[in-house]
């Protein structure tokens, strides 16, 4: 079986919610449009660039050499960030592995 990094963060206690959405928004992408839904597309996030499973809102599995990378962006951006290497399923392996 192969290996994975499991990340668990969030912001800190009593953030804003507006912050919260921005962080959200950067991370993970979104769906945008303008012109009252004329002109729609995704507005990409850094995990858009990153092989990665997200299990649930602040925990996602990603592969040990993104781990730098989205560890570093994170706690760039004030998160609180644990992680622990973890071993993947089959199916996150066909996800996270070439």
């Amino acid at each position: 079986m192969a290996e994975g990094v499991l990340l668990v963060f969030h912001l800190p206690q009593g953030s804003a919610p507006a912050r919260h959405q921005s962080f959200r928004q950067r991370l993970y992408g979104g769906k945008t449009s303008s012109w009252g839904g004329k002109y729609r597309y995704h507005r990409k996030g850094v995990l858009d660039e990153i092989p990665h499973v997200r299990l649930y809102w602040g925990v996602i599995l990603v592969r040990p050499a993104d781990r730098g990378k989205l560890e570093r962006w994170l706690r760039g951006e004030g998160a609180q960030v644990a992680t622990r290497r973890v071993m993947l399923t089959a199916g996150d392996s066909r996800t996270l592995l070439p």
